[in-house]
């Protein structure tokens, strides 16, 4: 039977859910990347899903077949000039490729399976310019990169263009939406491809704006106001989310006397509960054992390169008995054998992910098991990473139009306010000023400037002491070097 939902009525849950989730409009987790997490050195690393990039050979397949069809002669390099893409996009993906890198930590594996430098620009165009791609993050990188990115004005610019009148303009010439009859697995991925290749192409701006909104592009299923403002609702709620859940599980100064003592993972607990939130993640593991994935230094998880390169030097020689025997038990190439016995394998867990709000969880939760920190900085008021033991009130982000981090900026301060009612040092600073000045025209010597900063820090102090007056310590100052006899 059909059931009739016009009398619905969502509860909060349900509209918490909707906004997060795919809808008509769009498709939230078109790619399929990977996470693997290394507790060793507090980091990550996400592997860029490649596949939506592949479509080349399908659709050379299927216009060389419905060539053969139309009984025509197929043209291979005639096809492949056709869909060349121009120089200005090429050029346009180079652009984006390097402002990421320079953002993010990109990189490639070599034949061992180790880190090597990313190419320093993109050697063949692609629809989007991380795709394949490796990145290292520091755990919870990832999440302050999202929640203090402006995704709200390069939306608002491709909003502003759906204009009443162009939105009547495409009611009056776009054709309506149309059933589309799929034979086959290589039409339906064609069909959603060519969907991808237009999202990307229309809001590159916002896409590229973040890490996590790049790695995890969504597909309009048709470019609209609708799937725009989607979109973005749906980024602009995960941001509060996040932004909220940092301060209420680790901002010292949030209702302390309730959660002071509480750790992160209790007060995440506590949130979900007032939220009226599920209080299980799930996650989708995949355990994989192989040559080229190391996520640590030790076995089984890998080890050091050197020795493993001693290791994979080392094999040689003809099969020895024992291999001999065990490819004859098996029915197996023996020299399958010898490489399988000989080349070590590391296993590696890594976790599945499509969408922003997958990744932004995963990260999340997997900085409780760590132990791993954020605080918030007194002087930006901006969220950052604690290192280890080493405790600090401010981050080390240089501000926009600042040269210097937060951590410098406020020891200069705290260096102004200690020193402003100290006459010693005003005394000190102001005879430097002039002493130094005299060294720069050779009025007064190199040496001779040293030996009486030596002797200008030491009264400083005593003066700072009370051992000294104010006054005799500029008398001291104002004869140490006497003003020079003008000129008859």
């Amino acid at each position: 039977m059909d059931i009739d939902y016009s009398e619905y009525k969502p509860d909060e849950y349900d509209i918490y859910v909707a906004a997060r989730s795919s809808n008509r409009f769009v498709k939230l987790n078109h790619f399929a990347n990977s996470a693997c997490f290394n507790s060793e050195s507090k980091t990550f690393e996400i592997q860029v899903d490649n596949r939506p990039e592949s479509a080349g050979l399908i659709y050379f397949e299927q216009a060389k077949a419905e060539a053969e069809r139309n009984g025509v002669e197929f043209n291979e390099s005639e096809w492949f000039d056709s869909v060349d893409d121009s120089p200005e996009d090429f050029e346009e993906s180079k652009m984006n490729y390097k402002k990421m890198k320079s953002k993010y930590n990109l990189f490639a594996k070599d034949a061992f399976g180790f880190e090597t430098d990313a190419p320093d620009e993109l050697e063949s165009d692609c629809i989007n310019v991380l795709s394949g791609n490796t990145v290292r993050l520091k755990y919870g990188e990832g999440i302050l990169d999202f929640i203090y990115t402006d995704f709200k004005t390069p939306m608002d610019v491709l909003i502003g263009k759906e204009t009443p009148e162009v939105r009547i303009l495409r009611a009056l010439f776009e054709e309506p939406d149309e059933d589309v009859k799929v034979h086959n697995f290589e039409e339906k991925y064609l069909l959603t491809h060519e969907k991808y290749v237009d999202t990307i192409s229309k809001i590159k701006e916002v896409i590229y704006s973040s890490l996590y909104s790049a790695v995890c592009p969504p597909v309009f299923k048709r470019y609209n106001i609708h799937a725009l403002r989607h979109y973005l609702n749906y980024i602009i709620v995960l941001q509060n989310e996040y932004k909220e859940l940092v301060e209420f599980c680790y901002d010292e100064d949030f209702y302390p006397e309730l959660l002071a003592d509480k750790y992160p993972s209790e007060r995440y607990l506590i949130y979900k509960q007032i939220h009226h939130l599920p209080i299980k993640s799930k996650r989708v593991e995949e355990l994989s054992i192989g040559r080229k994935v190391a996520s640590g230094t030790e076995m089984p998880y890998g080890m050091e390169k050197t020795e493993l390169i001693k290791c994979m030097t080392s094999i040689g020689g003809k099969p020895t008995e024992e291999q001999k025997r065990f490819a004859e038990k098996y029915n197996y190439p023996i020299g399958q054998v010898k490489l399988l016995t000989e080349i070590p394998f590391f296993m590696n867990i890594s976790y599945k992910f499509g969408t922003i709000a997958e990744i932004l969880e995963l990260e999340f939760t997997k900085m409780f098991e760590q132990n791993v920190r954020f605080r918030k900085c007194k002087r930006c008021g901006r969220y950052f990473i604690m290192k280890g033991n080493y405790d600090t009130n401010y981050c080390d982000r240089v501000a926009e139009g600042e040269t210097r981090n937060c951590q410098e900026l406020a020891a200069l301060e705290k260096y102004k306010a200690k020193t402003a009612d100290n006459k010693a040092v005003a005394i000190y600073n102001k005879y430097y000023k002039r002493y130094s000045a005299r060294v720069k025209v050779r009025q007064i010597k190199e040496a001779d400037f040293k030996k009486w900063k030596y002797q200008a820090l030491t009264m400083r102090d005593d003066c700072t002491d009370g051992v000294i007056t104010p006054e005799e310590y500029t008398e001291w100052m104002e004869n140490y070097f006497p003003n020079r006899k003008p000129k008859k």
